[in-house]
Order: C-alpha cells, then sequence, then structure tokens
C-alpha cells in the first residue's frame, strides 16, 4: 500500500523537484519490551536530534541524514526476602532475613542513527516510514534498593532488630556503581505522519518565502526488530559476600543479571517530531561562449546576438 501510495505521489501532471537540508528533534517514550515471564516492560523517555536531506519531488518525499539517539529505561524490581542461616559470635544458630524493597535501576542507550525515509506530502499533511539503522556508542546500567534485616532465634520469642553490631538494620540503601553495558546493532522500524505548519508563522521569512522554510509536527514511532541484548551470563540480581566487617549485600541491574539471560529485548519508542527544512539554491540556466562556433553565425539557444570579431 506504502509502495502504491509513493508511486502515485511521484508522477502527477506538473514535475516540481526541491532539496532541502532539514534539522529535526524528537522527544517521547520509551519501552523496552521483553521476553521475561512475569515482569513488565522497562519505560523510560527518548530523545533524537539529527539533521537530514530531503528530497520532494511532485509530492513524493525522500530523506537521508544521521541522528544522535538517547533512550533511558527504567525497571521496578520486585520485593525479595531471603533467609540465610548464621552462627552469632556466641555460637547460637539463627536466621537472618533480608527483606529488599524500592529496587530499581536504570539502563542508559547511547546511539547513532542513519535514517532511510519515503513518503508523501499533500498541502499540509505528510508521511514518511522507512528503516534506521542503529549503532550503539555508549551503553550504562546502576541500581539500588532499601534493605532491612533482622534475627530469628528459636529460642527467642521476638525477632531482633536494629542492632547494628549484628548487622540488622532497617531501610538501609545500597546501590551498585555504574557499570557500563553493551548495546547490540540494531535496526528499526520507523514511522511518522504529520502536518506542515511553517506557513502559519508570522515571522516576516515566513511571509515573504513561505516555501524555502518549511515546518513540520509529526507524532512518530520507531520499532526495533533486532534483540538488542548483548551480555550473557549474568550475575544474580541479589547475592552478598561475606567481609571483614560482615555481610555485604548488592543487587546487580537487570540487564546484567542471570534473569535476562537468554531473553529477547526489544525497544518501542512513541512521541512528537518537530523538522525546520531548508531550500537548497536552485541552479538556473547557463551559456557557455564558444568562440570556434561563432564565425559561423552560431546563434546560442534562447538568443538572437553573435559575437562579430
Amino acid at each position: 500500500m506504502v509502495c502504491s501510495v509513493c508511486a502515485r505521489a511521484y508522477s502527477p501532471l506538473t514535475p516540481e523537484t526541491v532539496h532541502f537540508v532539514a534539522i529535526h528533534g524528537d522527544l517521547g517514550y520509551a519501552g523496552l519490551l521483553h521476553t521475561m515471564q512475569g515482569r513488565k516492560p522497562s519505560s523510560g523517555v527518548n530523545t533524537n536530534v539529527g539533521v537530514d536531506y530531503r528530497l520532494y519531488h511532485n509530492n513524493f518525499l525522500f530523506s537521508a541524514g544521521v541522528e544522535g539517539m538517547y533512550a533511558l529505561y527504567a525497571n521496578k524490581m520486585d520485593k525479595l526476602d531471603v533467609e540465610l542461616p548464621m552462627i552469632d559470635t556466641e555460637g547460637d544458630l539463627f536466621n537472618m532475613h533480608v527483606h529488599v524493597d524500592e529496587s530499581r535501576d536504570v539502563a542508559h542507550m547511547v546511539n547513532v542513527n542513519i535514517p532511510l525515509l519515503f513518503g508523501g506530502e499533500w498541502e499540509r499533511f505528510y508521511f514518511m516510514v522507512g528503516p534506521k539503522l542503529s549503532l550503539n556508542m555508549y551503553g550504562a546500567t546502576a541500581s539500588n534498593a532499601k534493605v532491612t534485616t533482622y534475627g530469628e532465634y528459636e529460642q527467642y520469642y521476638d525477632d531482633f532488630y536494629d542492632m547494628t553490631n549484628h548487622q540488622f538494620i532497617s531501610g538501609q540503601r545500597m546501590s551498585s556503581e555504574t557499570l557500563k553495558m553493551k548495546w547490540n546493532f540494531n535496526i528499526m522500524a520507523h514511522a511518522e505522519i504529520g502536518a506542515r505548519i511553517g506557513h502559519m508563522f508570522k515571522h516576516k521569512q515566513f511571509r515573504t518565502n513561505p516555501d524555502k522554510i518549511r515546518m513540520y509536527i509529526a507524532v512518530y514511532t520507531d520499532f526495533g526488530i533486532l534483540n538488542i541484548h548483548a551480555d550473557a551470563g549474568g550475575k544474580p540480581i541479589f547475592d552478598y559476600r561475606e567481609t571483614e566487617n560482615g555481610l555485604q549485600f548488592y543487587s546487580q541491574p537487570l540487564m546484567m543479571s542471570n534473569l535476562a539471560d537468554n531473553e529477547i529485548f526489544r525497544n518501542l519508542h512513541v512521541g512528537i517530531k518537530f523538522t525546520v527544512a531548508f531550500e537548497l539554491p536552485k541552479h538556473g540556466k547557463s551559456y557557455v561562449y564558444q568562440h570556434n562556433r561563432v564565425g559561423r553565425n552560431y546563434r546560442k539557444r534562447g538568443g538572437n546576438q553573435t559575437i562579430i570579431q
């Protein structure tokens, strides 16, 4: 259907070809869809800034360019209740309960995209569709959570809370350092539909040359076709290690944990896009003087005079 519409847009009776250089920026929702069972997709924000070459031929549109993309995905993790068998300093057995709550992590993505888009424009309405090649330049992730621990003894009726010398703490924050990560190369299917709004502005430049500077606003969507999860062999989402000062607890970001092993992740972006297109100078007709043809009473096309030597 899209191909037939573009073909129809390409061949009206009055041909017109105009070249533009355009800049655009967009902002919207970012979702990270995955195949993990029982866990909601990650949510966040996405933004793009880019520059494009745009061809307008009759009602046919073609655009190619480069853009920088930043996306942030936030994950809300499930509550954890871990029970560890322990021995206290007096040799008594007890169970240490570890509650992990308000666990969150964020993942950052910085990519360079190359969009190749096709579409059509009729008066105020336009649309464009096509692929975006997306190459990862930077990735990072970090996590934090709130931890509460207490001791349970069989010989005592009450549990033991808030005893820091026994590592019984309440509501203490634990966080990971910012960890670098890699995202896979991606191909995103892009679609946008919108309207031309430049002629609606009252600035002098838009009144005198309404077609040389064109402004557009649109809604867009990007959907990742390939799996962008690159890491494998992740660590447990929650773990601990023994130190000289007792147990040290830590949580692992979702994208680098064993929960994400062998799972598929695809990104979905939806938002608002704003574009300003500047018409490139048109080349006028030019005539080349050829002195060797003047002697034969050569007349240049469109003229009726020659130079007599």
